[in-house]
Formats: C-alpha cells, sequence, structure tokens
C-alpha cells in the first residue's frame, strides 16, 4: 500500500507540492512566533527561524524522497516540460511527427500483413494444440492420408485427444437459379467440435451428420460467413433452404460466424459438407486426398507426436496398401514418409506465394524507418545546439549531465509516442491498402480473407518500434546536451555561433546518404529484374494469345465422347471470325506453378532425369508456335484405344538420347504408373511453360485423350488480334452451345504470364516507393542542416560581405559543403549497398547484385537530390544583406 500511496502522490504533484509549501511555511511561522516571545522584532526572528530551519528547498527535496518514489516525480516534470517545449516548437514538431508517422506507419503496416499471412494463431479453440499429420512421398512437401489409412492413424496413436480430417473442392453450386463455383469442404463428423466452433446461425456440423457406414449419407450443409452474406444478403431464415452442389440437394442446418476460416490462414469455408455427402468410394487406398489433423494431449510435445507417429507409420501403411499395385507403383507406396508438422498456424496459399516479398519489405521498411531516426535525430541535435545557452544555466545551477541528457530524451520519446499514435492509424489503413494490391497481383479462384486486425503481437510489435525510435532519435542530441561545457555555454550569446552540429551533426547526413544509396541501389535491382523478365522470349507465344477457363457442370461429362466433344469445341472456336488457332492444355502455362515429373528410357535403371510434364490436346503447337522439330504432333486419333504417345522438348532429347534419333524411341514416366512405355513421336522447340524465370526446362507432352483420368482443370487458348472483351460473347457462345462446360473467365494469355512474377512486381513496386521516400527524406536531412548552418552563420556571413566577399564565393563555398557531404555519404553507401545487394542476389534475373547501372543511377540521384537541397539555403546565403546581417539577434 504504500508504494501505492508514493504513486498516488507523484500524480498529485500540483497538489502535494502546494500541501509542502503550506506545511514549510507553517513550521517556518511557529519558530518566528516563538522567536517574537522570546523578545526578538519581527525581522530578527523572521531569519533566525530561517536560519534554524535550515535550506527550504534541500528540506523540500528530501520530503518529496519521502513521499514518494522520486524517479517518478522526475519522470513527470520531463515530460511536462517536454510536453511545453514542443508546444513552442510546432513547426519542428509537425516535421518530426510526420517523419515518424511515416515510418513506424510503413513498419507496423508491413508487419500487420507478416502476422495475418505467417504469425497469427487460427481463430480456434487453443490452436497451439493442434498437429497436422499426413504421408508425402520424398521431395514432396504436401501431406495427405487416404480414409482407411487415417482410421487405422486415428486408433492407434497415443498422442491426440482428438484426431479430424477434411478436403476442399472448388465445384459447381446453385441457388436461386444462378449457378457458380465455391470452395467446399468436406469434413469429418467431429470437424468444428475439435475447433471449438460456435454457429452465428442455426446449428454445426456433428458426429450424426457423418456416418461411414450409412447407406443413405446427409445431405446437410453449413455456409460460411461470407458465403452467407454475398449469396443470401445476412438473411437468418436461411436456414432449411436448399442449395444444389454438382447437382445434388443440400439443406442449409447453419452458417458459421464472421472470420472464422476453419483451418485456412487466409480463405473462409464457403460450403461445409459431411464427408459421406459426394464421395463414392471413401475407403479407397489408392488416393490419398484427405488432410488431417489432431489435438495434443496436455504434456505432449510435436516432437513426442512425430516420434510416434513415426513408429506406427511401417505397419500402417503396410495395411492399408492398395491390393493391386504394379511394381512402379509400389516403390513409389513403399517411399511414402511421415509428416507431422505444428499446425496453429494453420495452411495459406497466400503466405507460400507472397511471405518472401513480405519480408523482403519489412527489411526494406526498417531501413526506411531508420534512415526517418537518423533524419530526425539530426534536426534534434541542431535544436539541441540551439538550446546550448539553456543547457548551460541549467548546469550551471547545479543540473548534472545525466539530468539534461534525460531530459532531452525523454522529449524523443514523446515525439516518437506521437509519431506512433499517426502511424497506427497510417497503418490500420496501410495494411488493408497494401494486402488488397498484393492480392490483386496474384488472383485467386476463391475469395481471400485475411484477418488484419491489430492483435497483441501488433501492439506489442509498435509498442517496441516507438520505445526504440524514441531512444534511438534522442541518443545524440541527449548525448550533446549532457557534455554541454556551462563555462562555454554561458559565454554564447546571440550574436555568437557556437559549437553548431559539429562533426556529429555532419556524420548524421553522411549515414542519411548512405543509407538513402542502399535503397535506392537495391530499388535499382528489383527494377532492373523486374525488366529483364519481362523481356524473356519463354518460347511460346504470348502477344495475341487469350486464355479461356472453362468448367465442367454438373454431369457435364457423364456419357461423354472426350475427343469428339474437345474436337468440336476447338473446330468451332477455330473458326469464330477473328480467331487463327485454338487448343485446350491443362497445367496452366506462363502461370508459375510447374509440373514435374522423373523419367528414363524404358527398360533402363539409370539416366533418369527431372523432365516438365504439360497435357494437351491437339493443336496445342500450332496455337501456341512452338514449332515442330521432327515427327509428328498429337492427332485426334491419338486417344485411349490407340498406342501411348509423348512428344519430347529438343532439349529433352539432347539430354536422354544424346547421339540418336529419339524418334520412334520408347520412355517411362516413373512418377505415373500409367505413362509407361510411351513411344516419342515427336520433338519440339524448347519452351520456359511455367516459370519464366528458369531457362527451358526438359519437357514431356502428353495426349489427355489417352487416359480416362482426365484432367481437372481445362483451359482454352485462343489466337486473336481481338481483344478479350470482344471475344468474350462468341466464346460463351460456342461453349455453352456444346452443353458440357461453361466459361469462367477470358483474359489474356500476358496476364496470367504477369501474374507469375507477381512477387517480383509487387518487390519493385513497393521498393521502388520506398526509395522515393528515402530520398526525400535524405533531402529534409540536407537541406535542415545546411539551412541550420546558414541561420547560425548570418553574422559571420554578414562579416564575410562587408569585408569584400563575393555572393557567387558564398553559394559555391555552401554547395561545396553540401555536395562534399553527399559524396562522403556515396562514398560509404556503396560498399555497404553491395553487402546488402550480396544477400537479395538469390531473387534477381538477368542482374548481378554489383549492376553498375543501378549504382550509378542512385548515386546520381543523391548528388542531384543533394544539389537541389543545398542550393535553396546557399541561395540564401549568397542574398544576406551585411547591415541586417550584423546587426542580426
Amino acid at each position: 500500500m504504500g508504494w501505492v500511496k508514493r504513486i498516488a502522490s507523484a500524480a498529485r504533484h500540483r497538489q502535494s507540492e502546494r500541501n509542502l509549501n503550506d506545511e514549510m511555511q507553517h513550521h517556518i511561522e511557529l519558530k518566528t512566533r516563538e522567536n517574537i516571545e522570546a523578545g526578538m522584532s519581527p525581522e530578527e526572528a523572521r531569519y533566525a527561524a530561517l536560519r534554524a530551519f535550515g535550506g527550504v528547498e534541500q528540506k523540500k527535496e528530501a520530503c518529496r524522497d519521502a513521499d514518494r518514489l522520486r524517479w517518478l516525480g522526475d519522470l513527470i516534470q520531463d515530460v511536462r516540460y517536454g510536453l511545453r517545449q514542443l508546444r513552442r516548437n510546432p513547426g519542428f514538431t509537425a516535421i518530426a511527427v510526420i517523419t515518424l508517422a511515416l515510418g513506424i506507419g510503413a513498419n507496423t503496416a508491413i508487419f500487420s500483413l507478416l502476422d495475418a499471412l505467417v504469425l497469427r494463431d487460427l481463430p480456434v479453440s487453443h490452436p497451439e494444440q493442434i498437429v497436422l499429420f499426413g504421408a508425402h512421398t520424398p521431395g514432396d512437401n504436401y501431406a495427405s492420408v487416404s480414409l482407411p489409412m487415417f482410421e487405422e492413424l486415428a486408433r492407434d496413436q497415443r498422442v491426440f485427444f482428438g484426431t479430424f480430417a477434411w478436403q476442399d473442392f472448388i465445384l459447381n453450386f446453385e441457388t436461386h437459379g444462378q449457378r457458380s463455383r465455391a470452395d467446399v469442404w468436406e469434413v469429418t463428423g467431429n470437424f468444428y467440435s475439435e475447433l471449438g466452433a460456435i454457429p452465428a446461425v442455426g446449428r454445426l456440423l456433428g458426429p450424426g451428420d457423418v456416418n461411414l457406414g450409412s447407406a443413405i449419407p446427409a445431405q446437410v450443409a453449413v455456409l460460411g460467413y461470407g458465403f452467407w452474406q454475398r449469396n443470401y444478403g445476412g438473411e437468418r431464415d436461411v436456414v432449411g433452404k436448399t442449395l444444389k452442389i454438382e447437382g445434388v440437394p443440400f439443406t442449409i442446418i447453419g452458417v458459421t460466424r464472421k472470420a472464422f476460416n476453419a483451418m485456412s490462414a487466409d480463405s473462409e469455408a464457403e460450403i461445409t459438407i459431411p464427408l459421406t455427402a459426394l464421395q463414392k468410394d471413401l475407403q479407397s487406398r489408392n488416393v490419398l486426398w484427405l488432410d488431417a489433423a489432431g489435438r495434443l494431449k496436455a504434456g505432449v510435445t510435436v516432437g513426442q507426436a512425430r516420434a510416434e507417429l513415426d513408429s506406427l507409420w511401417p505397419a500402417i501403411r503396410q495395411a492399408t496398401t492398395p491390393v493391386e499395385q504394379t511394381p512402379a507403383e509400389s516403390a513409389i507406396w513403399q517411399s511414402l514418409q511421415m509428416s507431422v508438422e505444428y499446425g496453429a498456424t494453420g495452411s495459406s496459399f497466400v503466405r507460400v506465394l507472397l511471405a518472401k516479398s513480405v519480408y523482403i519489405l519489412l527489411g526494406i521498411s526498417a531501413f526506411v524507418l531508420l534512415l526517418a531516426c537518423v533524419n530526425l535525430a539530426s534536426l534534434t541535435l541542431a535544436r539541441a545546439a540551439a538550446r546550448n545557452h539553456e543547457f548551460g544555466v541549467r548546469a550551471a545551477l547545479g543540473a548534472r549531465g545525466a539530468r539534461i541528457g534525460r531530459q532531452v530524451l525523454t522529449e524523443s520519446v514523446l515525439l516518437s509516442t506521437a509519431g506512433t499514435v499517426a502511424g497506427f492509424g497510417f497503418a490500420n489503413w496501410g495494411s488493408y491498402a497494401l494486402a488488397a494490391y498484393m492480392l490483386g497481383q496474384v488472383g485467386f479462384a476463391v475469395p481471400v480473407a485475411l484477418n488484419l486486425s491489430p492483435d497483441l503481437r501488433i501492439l506489442g510489435f509498435t509498442a517496441a518500434v516507438a520505445l526504440f525510435t524514441g531512444v534511438l532519435c534522442g541518443l545524440a542530441p541527449a548525448w550533446r546536451a549532457s557534455h554541454e561545457d556551462p563555462n562555454s555555454a554561458l559565454q554564447q550569446t546571440s550574436r555568437t555561433v557556437g559549437r553548431g552540429t559539429g562533426k556529429l551533426g555532419r556524420s548524421l547526413v553522411i549515414a542519411q546518404v548512405a543509407i538513402s544509396l542502399v535503397l535506392l541501389a537495391g530499388a535499382g535491382l528489383f527494377i532492373r529484374t523486374l525488366e529483364q523478365l519481362r523481356a524473356v522470349q519463354p518460347g511460346f507465344r504470348i502477344g495475341n494469345m487469350l486464355e479461356v477457363r472453362i468448367w465442367p457442370r454438373t454431369n457435364g461429362f457423364k456419357n461423354i465422347d472426350p475427343a469428339s466433344y474437345f474436337r468440336a469445341l476447338t473446330d468451332r472456336t477455330s473458326h469464330l471470325p477473328g480467331v487463327s488457332a485454338a487448343a485446350v492444355e491443362h497445367g496452366g502455362i506462363g502461370e508459375g506453378f510447374e509440373w514435374t515429373v522423373n523419367v528414363r528410357i524404358h527398360g533402363r535403371t539409370n539416366e533418369l532425369i527431372t523432365s516438365d510434364c504439360e497435357r494437351i490436346m491437339p493443336g496445342f503447337f500450332r496455337t501456341t508456335g512452338i514449332s515442330l522439330l521432327r515427327g509428328r504432333t498429337f492427332a485426334w486419333q491419338d486417344d485411349e484405344h490407340a498406342p501411348k504417345v509423348a512428344i519430347v522438348s529438343a532439349n529433352f532429347a539432347q539430354r536422354l538420347f544424346p547421339r540418336g534419333n529419339p524418334i520412334g524411341r520408347r520412355i517411362d514416366v516413373t512418377t505415373e504408373p500409367e505413362w509407361r512405355n510411351l513411344e516419342i513421336i515427336g520433338v519440339v522447340g524448347n519452351a520456359s511453360l511455367y516459370d519464366i524465370r528458369k531457362p527451358s526446362q526438359p519437357t514431356v507432352y502428353i495426349p489427355t485423350l489417352q487416359y480416362k483420368r482426365r484432367a481437372d482443370f481445362d483451359e482454352l487458348l485462343v489466337h486473336t488480334k481481338l481483344s478479350s472483351a470482344a471475344m468474350l460473347p462468341a466464346l460463351r457462345q460456342v461453349v455453352n452451345s456444346l452443353g458440357r462446360q461453361y466459361v469462367l473467365s477470358v483474359q489474356p494469355l500476358a496476364e496470367a504470364v504477369t501474374r507469375s512474377i507477381s512477387q517480383e512486381r509487387i518487390t519493385a513496386m513497393l521498393s521502388t516507393f520506398f526509395g522515393g521516400l528515402a530520398l526525400l527524406l535524405a533531402a529534409i536531412g540536407l537541406y535542415g542542416l545546411m539551412a541550420y548552418n546558414v541561420t547560425r552563420r548570418i553574422h559571420e556571413l554578414g562579416i564575410r560581405f562587408a569585408l569584400g566577399a563575393q555572393r557567387k564565393n558564398v553559394l559555391r563555398m555552401i554547395l561545396r559543403e553540401t555536395v562534399a557531404l553527399t559524396l562522403a555519404g556515396v562514398t560509404i553507401g556503396v560498399p555497404c549497398a553491395l553487402a546488402t545487394a550480396r544477400l537479395i542476389a538469390h531473387m534477381l534475373f538477368g542482374v548481378t547484385f554489383y549492376d553498375p547501372l543501378s549504382l550509378a543511377a542512385a548515386s546520381g540521384a543523391l548528388l542531384v537530390v543533394g544539389l537541389v537541397a543545398g542550393y535553396v539555403p546557399a541561395r540564401r546565403a549568397a542574398r544576406v544583406d551585411p547591415m541586417v546581417a550584423l546587426r542580426y539577434e
């Protein structure tokens, strides 16, 4: 309780001071009356009372120390004095707060995005207990299980108190007579209960809705909150209504709460249905299709869970092995390994695409914040130099250097606090704007819902940045103020120049230029990388190409001859006005998601090579402009009844058949059991089909029509000079007329290629923005120092002019000093920029980390900015009136 009273006393500073004064005066008056009664005159009695009482101020200080925490009282005094000082200098305060708000706000905005993508736990009950597990082949990070495998693991394990599984698919749905696609999750009966989910409307799926032994599955569905708002307008009577998924009617039983994304970090489960609702062969062992997770028991770690599942895995793998397997399929199955990973942050496709860019941007913004701190330290140092006389007086009156330095540091922390408050509002807006821009550059099949609301991690990060910034900005001026010589300071008058900012101020400006050069050079490297990527010739036609994404209708491929259908589709499309050629493919060329396989010569066990793979239909090479070098291309007769064939790229043929003609030779795709003993019928030109960052990879082309397991995603490529908007009605009419599919989107193929380099575009764009901000801060720093120096030297300049100095010489003198500081910063910045560039060398394309053009452009920009920033105060110095300057106060 004593500590509480002391703190309360410190908070009631003014009232405590009044009470203390009254008490001191009361004691002095009592002693005075005693002296008067002893026969002294009133004046003598008061002097005697004061002598007997001792120093009043010393007594007050002793009472303060006894009554409250001294450091807290001093802090309150420092804060009050600092606020008065900042109010007296509104221009300086505004510039400082805006500068810090930009630096702190940018860092907080990017950290908020990083938090949402990488660090934030799922909004479920006790996310720290969730562990993801599954089987995967070596070299493949994606892990999943079959239902029999999941049941075996769930029954035998002893580390989880609950296990659950799910899988999501993009499926057709129909409601209110409108058809579209949705992200549909098929889940086990305990999915929602294990996640601790609570419904917003109705109820959620439970164990009674998922009966694996029932012949009649429950046809019920739970809607995601966002899906409910978009498609039903948030109507609470949605429970009991019906929607169709792939033509099957489902009864809506409930809606999840807002921001509940299940096991995804970035997108909600739009529709959730029982695992048994649509799946026909749940007990199949051939396909690993389920994602699985468990909740750790109390005291069990992820490492212990991994050790137990690893020990169980050989027996479970053996027990769930498919009955009929070829030797190749058996070898792949026996290579499966168990993966056990911490799952509190869930899964995220956006995380895979954008996390690297966000980390780079956080590093860049940290440099900008450092630059803002150095800039503000320079301005604060100049302001502290102008207060030399004040600090000297305080030191002469007995203030210690540490006490004066603490006062200056307190003012700096107050500035950083104000900048943080302003920057937090900017960061809140900036994080949403940044996320919208980055997600818009990529494009996704389902709505992305990142949770960017502030949490304790973001608040802690912001508070730490605020404290770090305040201390960093205040160190130099605090050190200067604490080492002020009182004798020298008291000898300064309004007409003396004083020491100014001196070497420390110049060092800070040089540091600003060096940091700016690092940022500008980095931005230059990213811009040059983007230019090089845009200039890449991938080996296939990009210009005048449209990418038409088509999707099957419900039961659209039931009782269909694929060869007849796709031939009719491509023929009708090819005969549209303005169309030169059309073809269907399934890999999404130019989009950055490559599919690799292992290939070897048939009958051999060595000479295995890794190759890109693309599934295509006839007309693909003519449409994309990939030249046929030998043999023939695929024909519509190359269907499932014809001999198995393949076409390879020139570099594939060179790798596997360096001394002979590959036509007629046979190959095995070892990672795909169906693709064995394929006859090579053609050789085509090299092309970077998927990732234009990479040189053309060996590629094997497979005819889709030869396999019953048709590709899931169809893309119609159209060679035309017409725009996507002009072609859309005709393309929809052709696809709809065949009654099997419908058009999802039409866009230029160039846009897909552009999306594949979205990381480079995002990094180049935002690093350029931050580089420009760094250039602006460097200009402000140079201008501030030179303007301050000119102001401090007006009396000196007046003397120079009175003695006959030429104005152009004064102009040259100021500019020479500015250029010297800039050159010093550039000289120091170049090796720093090279060292930083080496760290990002793996992100560059077609550019070396020591790219001379980027360094020259950054150095030149800083020199130009230095000249401009120095010219204004230099011009002012050259126009000084000697008579006015000599009277300058």
